[in-house]
């Protein structure tokens, strides 16, 4: 410590400074060697809290090393845990999602039927009457529903019913076209879920023939039948949910190409029947 010095301080409260300075060293040292073991408990505490200190780092290590023994779930190990009924499962899946992926590809790029096309046909009759047909079904050709009235009247020889006719046969046939692969989507709709619940009784059969042969019951026991039993429930409605969507989404195009088909018909059917009665001619 350093006082400040004024030359009014006189020399006497120097050397009183200087003397309470030497009282206080000598008092310290004094204490020291009275109680020289004062330290020891310093040390001790010291080594006691060091001691928690080593052991942290290995009970960090025991949490870091606690995850690694969790399994990680994998689509193979899953597999394999479903037991034999995921290869009909399998099959069941490449075979609905190629039928899928096929009918999209047909249906977004066959051409059947354009918007509004049946308004401009029925404008077109009521301007020309079948010579406003077939002039509009020249006008859009390349499309299947064009295709069908088209055939159909060229066999009419203006009779309606022999147009009818045509029509059912044109008809037909492209939607057979259409229907294409919709049963077989049908089927793996139907069949993937009987078979995903088939191995989910053949994983109960496994838990319950654990628990008959185990001398001890635990969750460890009846963990692998359970388990298998809902991997296959889970895998059969995996591939079920998909293929009955996109069935009845193609259905439901097909249905509607079949309405407006039987729409343009009948416009062109009751033309064909006023012909005849010989109110048009």
């Amino acid at each position: 410590m350093k006082f400040p010095s004024k030359k009014t301080v006189a020399k006497g409260s120097v050397s009183f400074v200087i003397a309470l300075i030497t009282i206080f060293t000598l008092s310290s040292k004094m204490e020291a060697q009275a109680n020289p073991t004062p330290t020891a408990p310093a040390a001790t505490e010291s080594t006691d809290q060091t001691a928690p200190l080593e052991e942290a780092p290995q009970a960090t290590q025991e949490e870091t090393k606690a995850p690694e023994k969790k399994s990680e779930i994998g689509l193979i190990s899953l597999f394999v845990t479903g037991g034999w009924s995921m290869w009909p499962l399998l099959l069941a899946s490449i075979v609905g999602f190629g039928v899928i992926f096929e009918r999209l590809y047909f249906f977004f790029t066959a051409k059947l039927i354009r918007k509004g096309f049946n308004q401009d046909l029925e404008d077109a009759i009521q301007s020309s009457g079948l010579a406003g047909a077939e002039n509009f079904l020249k006008e859009n050709e390349g499309q299947r529903i064009t295709d069908v009235l088209k055939n159909g009247m060229e066999v009419s020889q203006n009779d309606p019913e022999i147009f009818a006719s045509g029509i059912e046969r044109e008809a037909g046939e492209v939607i057979t076209l259409l229907e294409k692969g919709l049963t077989v989507l049908s089927a793996v709709s139907t069949i993937a879920p009987l078979v995903g619940f088939l191995g989910t009784v053949s994983g109960m059969i496994n838990a319950f023939d654990a628990i008959a042969n185990a001398d001890q019951v635990n969750a460890k026991v009846v963990a692998g039948g359970i388990k298998e039993a809902l991997i296959t429930t889970a895998a059969g409605l995996i591939v079920a949910i998909p293929a009955m969507t996109f069935y009845q989404y193609l259905q439901g195009k097909v249905g509607f190409f079949t309405s407006e088909v039987e729409e343009a018909a009948n416009k062109i059917y009751k033309e064909y029947l006023k012909v005849k009665a010989g109110k048009k001619a």
